[in-house]
């Protein structure tokens, strides 16, 4: 429920003397209120926070509150006239005050894939991966084993009735001022298949995630337009850090508008909890190109992944895409374009790691399947490699932890596939093939 503050500039002058306007009575300007973001000094959520973090706009105008953070930053997003962002900025307690910014989901052109008959098929971008070259993971056997790990997905929601994912919670923290729990239907889509890629079920039915049956937790902080803002998303990682006693690894493939100093904020408080985040590189390569122009991309301890075609599940530069989409002119393992759009994966030196993220094929809402292209749906596919080594008795405590696993994600990489961003950077491939360092240890 909002807590609605006094606007001011809304009354005329002439009404408190019975005046009626336009009889000499002087009218004051109104003052139009816009979307903010609120961190108080200190974050002191880290030093055990405070009682309320609203408390500073207590007998303040033009204010009217929307969600309060407690667990990232604290602080709290709201609607403030010019006069009360001004007032804020004086106070001594507020570290800063940064105005809403808008988001989107980083993965486009799906369609609905019609499943052939006869069991289980391996999505290529987990063949891809070599996920299934790797004895011990046991990715594709069609033996319904389970990865001991939670994965949060902060994104359009997830179909939790799907029968293909183990979703054990649902939350919606999109439209609301307080995230709400069993709530945040899918009806976008989106969401669906990224939890695909991260945890569908080794069952002998649909497709198999890189961490089959791992535990998700679907945070809807997304509209069903693929669409949000920034306060939204930090409401969502406040969620999830308020949770991280439970959770190990969340997954942000979206992107949003220039930097938000409070989004970088709230993920590196979720990973100084323990939790890996991984996010999407974006998909603006026709306007910015370089991922260091996107938050939560520009996190330099988050994961931020880009996203490479491949038409076939193996290296080797001979896949093709004519099942998929007939307009995709991608060159098999190389960076991925966009042709319809006419984007396609960022890149430059804010990004970490590459992944498939080309014609992906995972879940959908409505106990569907489906397609997708962009950089969501390459950042998954490391959400899902984090899974692993986060998993079981390898929970993170801090960021320490955190950045072991970052580490060894990135090291585990290789370098098979063609970089034609020409930015001077060659990431490394998402590489899952090695027992020795991805040693299925956490599978339930």
């Amino acid at each position: 429920m909002k807590r609605a503050g006094i606007l001011i500039g809304l009354s005329v002058v002439a009404a408190a003397i019975g005046v009626a306007p336009g009889m000499g009575a002087t009218q004051q300007p109104v003052q139009r209120s816009a979307d903010y973001i609120v961190v108080l000094k200190d974050s002191g959520a880290a030093k055990g926070g405070i009682t309320d973090p609203t408390a500073v706009t207590d007998g303040m105008n033009g204010v009217t509150l929307g969600s309060v953070y407690r667990s990232t930053v604290q602080g709290f997003s709201a609607k403030l006239t010019p006069q009360a962002v001004h007032s804020l900025r004086a106070d001594s307690s507020v570290a800063y005050v940064e105005r809403d910014g808008t988001g989107r989901k980083a993965g486009e052109e799906h369609t609905r894939t019609a499943l052939k008959a006869g069991g289980q098929q391996l999505p290529k971008g987990v063949r891809r991966v070599m996920a299934t070259e790797n004895k011990a993971l046991k990715v594709g056997d069609g033996v319904d084993q389970r990865v001991d790990v939670d994965v949060a997905v902060l994104d359009t929601g997830i179909d939790k009735d799907h029968p293909d994912l183990n979703v054990v919670r649902s939350v919606n923290c999109s439209g609301v001022d307080k995230c709400e729990d069993n709530s945040g239907a899918d009806g976008d889509g989106h969401g669906s298949n990224v939890a695909g890629v991260i945890g569908e079920l080794d069952n002998k039915i649909g497709y198999t995630g890189v961490a089959p049956g791992a535990r998700l937790w679907s945070i809807k902080m997304l509209n069903d337009e693929g669409s949000g803002k920034s306060s939204e998303l930090v409401a969502a990682l406040d969620w999830v850090t308020a949770h991280s006693g439970e959770i190990e690894v969340a997954n942000i493939s979206a992107g949003y508008d220039d930097s938000s100093k409070a989004v970088k904020d709230a993920v590196d408080r979720a990973i100084a909890k323990g939790i890996v985040v991984v996010v999407s590189a974006g998909n603006e390569r026709k306007d910015v190109k370089d991922a260091k122009y996107h938050t939560p991309a520009d996190v330099p301890d988050a994961i931020t992944v880009s996203a490479i075609s491949d038409g076939d599940g193996k290296p080797g530069g001979k896949g093709e895409f004519s099942w998929c989409n007939k307009k995709n002119r991608n060159q098999d393992d190389s960076l991925w374009i966009d042709h319809v759009n006419g984007g396609g994966s960022d890149f430059g030196r804010g990004v970490d790691i590459a992944a498939p993220g080309d014609c992906i094929q995972s879940t959908f809402k409505g106990g569907e399947y489906s397609n997708y292209s962009g950089t969501s749906q390459a950042a998954p596919h490391v959400a899902g490699a984090a899974a692993w080594l986060a998993g079981g008795d390898n929970k993170p405590k801090n960021r320490a932890d955190v950045m072991a696993i970052r580490d060894t994600i990135l090291k585990a990489g290789n370098l098979g596939w063609s970089d034609n961003s020409r930015d001077g950077v060659k990431e490394r491939l998402l590489d899952l093939h090695s027992s020795s360092v991805f040693k299925g240890t956490s599978i339930k």
